[in-house]
């Protein structure tokens, strides 16, 4: 979060992701779906946890992709004006 919010990016995670251009396969899910995702599965619907499994897949393969993406920012923000500047 601290990090996406020095190159200039707020909110969650979804709308961070939609303004950068980064899809997920299930757009119609929330973390509030995922708990009750969970509480399915516990129940003995095992098809709830598959679709959990996808959206949490979503989740870690979506955050590599920000956390490229905010690195890079980072890295020319802080980097790149003083390229060539001499330490005193």
């Amino acid at each position: 979060m601290y990090p996406c919010r020095k190159v200039g990016l707020g909110g969650g995670l979804k709308p961070i992701e939609k303004e950068l251009g980064i899809d997920r396969d299930r757009q119609d899910l929330s973390g509030r779906d995922a708990i009750r995702l969970w509480r399915q599965y516990e129940r003995g619907d095992e098809s709830a946890l598959d679709t959990l499994v996808s959206y949490n897949r979503d989740d870690t393969v979506n955050l590599r992709r920000l956390a490229d993406i905010v690195a890079d920012r980072l890295h020319a923000d802080v980097f790149e004006p003083v390229v060539g500047v001499q330490p005193n």
